[in-house]
């Protein structure tokens, strides 16, 4: 399925998160249930820290274990590009631009438009 960028997005983190199945994490605080980024999880581990889908998380007593691999990766959009969506998550895509084949990220679904 493909997206067309309609409003430019640069608020990319620096240093995404990158975790991995088994990883224990702290938990900081959650995002509002009823807001536009509903499942997220503000986690920091050692040396990192940034928000987890909540999906691939198992909460513990005092810790949060990793399910699934994930990298918080995310592209810089420019108004009129076209993604091509992988998979859709907690309202983004990890996706690739037609311009950058191979080259995944996230992008945010408020910041686009579905083509077909």
């Amino acid at each position: 399925m493909k997206y067309k960028v309609i409003k430019a997005y640069t608020d990319a983190p620096e240093v995404p998160i990158q975790i991995s199945v088994g990883e224990k994490l702290q938990f900081v605080k959650d995002s509002e249930s009823d807001g536009p980024w509903a499942n997220w999880i503000y986690c920091k581990g050692v040396d990192k820290e940034g928000w987890v889908p909540k999906q691939i998380l198992q909460f513990g007593e005092s810790e949060l274990t990793v399910t699934q691999d994930y990298i918080a990766t995310e592209h810089s959009l420019t108004e009129g590009e076209v993604l091509v969506k992988k998979r859709e998550l907690n309202g983004w895509i990890w996706a690739e631009k037609e311009t950058e084949l191979g080259q995944f990220a996230w992008a945010p679904l408020n910041h686009l438009i579905q083509l077909d």
